[in-house]
């Protein structure tokens, strides 16, 4: 019984907080979150980014773009052949670019645990999408 109570009393709260906060909007019509990155679109073709060197090596991307929309991000390079490198960069890249893809964009967050590839790969992503915005 008691649980069904704290249930009830979190689903009154978040009613009432989603009223408040519906009366703080202004007259302008919302977009939704994702519409600004979707609303972006770029020019078929495949670009390369550029090469980005940091401490873990030389990074760079390659982004495939089809119908105006990001279809498929892959690594040209991808930091050194340090065992460590090779194992952090077999996750972290795929992750990165399934990320970019959903997004539509470089703004993505950085994989935990990927604090050099990250960074590196984003950056020559973004200048791959500079290329595409034409």
């Amino acid at each position: 019984m008691r649980t069904m109570t704290r249930t009830v009393g979190a689903l009154a709260f978040a009613g009432a907080a989603t009223t408040v906060l519906t009366g703080c909007g202004t007259d302008a019509e919302a977009e939704p979150a994702g519409d600004a990155a979707a609303a972006a679109t770029y020019v078929d073709g495949t670009y390369d980014g550029p090469r980005v060197e940091n401490e873990k090596g030389g990074f760079q991307a390659q982004v495939t773009v089809e119908d105006g929309a990001i279809t498929q991000v892959a690594a040209i390079e991808a930091g050194t052949q340090d065992p460590q490198s090779l194992q952090i960069n077999a996750t972290a890249i795929p992750e990165l670019a399934e990320k970019v893809i959903a997004a539509q964009s470089a703004d993505v967050e950085a994989v935990s645990g990927a604090s050099y590839t990250s960074p590196g790969f984003l950056e020559s992503v973004e200048g791959a999408l500079d290329q595409a915005a034409g």
